[in-house]
């Protein structure tokens, strides 16, 4: 069979290219592996309780993106606004962590404060200069911030020694306060605007699952299901699972980058040492529906210290109420992991004991539905070696009629935003 581009991989990425080639006249084949469509981005039903893998909310600094999202189903998608915090040394503070202080104890509040300060005020040097993550932090918030909050948050979840993580992940998801609102937040608690997902879009129902079910509408050429066996990059050839070997002109790859490279026929021994360079972490995603009405206001809390085991948890119904039964709610946690899946059991009775403790349940007995849910290589991490790599095989790729596309087919921190423009882009092409 012959075809002028393939697409592997049913994630947004995929499905936004599929949009785009059919809008154009053009002929492509999706196949995507599992029974739905959507990747990460699916939401699954519970008893009447909807939960997604993990918190997808959906925002956007493009305005263009968001109206031609928000067109594809006016009025569906309500924007939401965002209540986040962070829990330590056993009270809640607004987030960003780096400037609310007010609530912590007065020794961290003021250790915080005095660091940033410090750091703002040394005349030596470019803090943004420094290039790994734990020297970066350091120089542009302080020991203060750094040792209470952004040391022991992301050791939790990036499992990496934080010297070995470059600081090229970050963009706008740490955002660097003023001075002024360093010192306001550390007298005042108030909920902070700061960062680029303040606010999102959600539907009523359905969960985030909607938004690639709207992209793939009528759309024909999809087949969920069939997964890709093996690529000849060379002769531009693939093997299905159904027996069918399809030829094309272009590949249009969302699969892990890792995945992609073991996949081909006789790749190049410089491709298999850059693919194995590539690392990622794995979060599992516990998801509690409630018999009680909403008992946790947050949207989402971080959680730094080690005695918790997540990183962070939160309730979606906090904030869209209707993912739930009018009677219930909900709460997720996430466990960060390299390696083997935790054990489920076990970490199901820690999750218990641990919400009793922090006051999100009082006992196992409210508990009405539990779904648990995996995401193998859930966040690409930033090591020294991953520039080079990626550099190495998309170079390698290009050349061989590849484009890929979306969070792991460019192994890259990206977002639900970021995945939809570049699979347009590729189908614009």
């Amino acid at each position: 069979m012959k075809i002028s581009t393939l697409i592997a991989g049913g994630g947004l990425a995929g499905l936004a290219c599929a949009r785009e080639l059919h809008a154009r006249g053009r002929s492509f084949m999706l196949v995507e592996r599992e029974a739905d469509f959507g990747g990460l981005c699916r939401s699954v039903a519970c008893s009447g309780y909807t939960f997604d893998y993990t918190g997808h909310f959906l925002h956007f600094k493009d305005p263009f993106v968001r109206d031609r999202v928000l067109a594809l189903a006016p009025g569906l998608f309500k924007i939401r606004t965002r209540r986040a915090a962070i829990f330590s040394h056993g009270s809640y503070t607004e987030y960003p962590y780096q400037e609310n202080s007010a609530g912590l104890p007065s020794a961290v509040a003021m250790e915080n404060v005095t660091g940033y300060l410090e750091s703002r005020l040394k005349a030596s040097g470019d803090p943004g200069k420094a290039e790994d993550f734990r020297s970066w932090c350091l120089a542009n918030f302080g020991p203060g911030i750094s040792r209470n909050f952004l040391f022991p948050y992301n050791e939790k979840l990036w499992k990496t020694p934080l010297h070995k993580l470059t600081r090229r992940w970050m963009g706008r998801f740490v955002p660097r306060p003023s001075v002024l609102k360093v010192v306001e937040g550390a007298l005042n608690a108030r909920p902070s605007r700061s960062g680029y997902n303040a606010s999102f879009y959600y539907p009523d129902r359905g969960g985030i699952s909607v938004l690639p079910q709207l992209i793939a509408r009528d759309l024909p050429g999809l087949f969920r299901g069939v997964r890709i066996d093996r690529v000849d990059l060379e002769r531009r050839r693939a093997w299905l699972s159904t027996g069918l070997v399809v030829e094309y002109d272009r590949l249009v790859s969302s699969l892990p980058l890792k995945t992609l490279i073991r996949l081909c026929v006789s790749a190049p021994p410089v491709l298999k040492r850059a693919a194995s360079r590539l690392k990622s972490v794995s979060v599992y995603n516990i998801n509690l529906g409630l018999k009680a009405t909403q008992p946790v206001p947050y949207s989402w809390v971080y959680f730094p210290e080690k005695e918790f085991r997540f990183h962070r948890a939160g309730s979606v119904s906090a904030c869209v109420p209707t993912v739930a039964p009018r009677s219930g709610s909900t709460i997720y946690l996430e466990y960060s992991y390299k390696g083997g899946i935790p054990d489920a059991r076990k970490l199901g009775r820690e999750a218990v004991r641990d919400l009793m403790r922090i006051g999100w349940i009082r006992s196992e007995r409210e508990i009405a539905v539990r779904a648990d849910l995996d995401l193998p290589s859930a966040y690409v991490i930033y090591d020294e070696f991953r520039e080079e790599a990626v550099g190495t095989i998309l170079s390698h790729l290009a050349r061989k009629g590849v484009c890929p596309v979306g969070r792991y087919g460019k192994w890259e921190y990206g977002t639900m935003e970021s995945a939809l423009v570049q699979g347009w882009e590729a189908g614009s092409l």
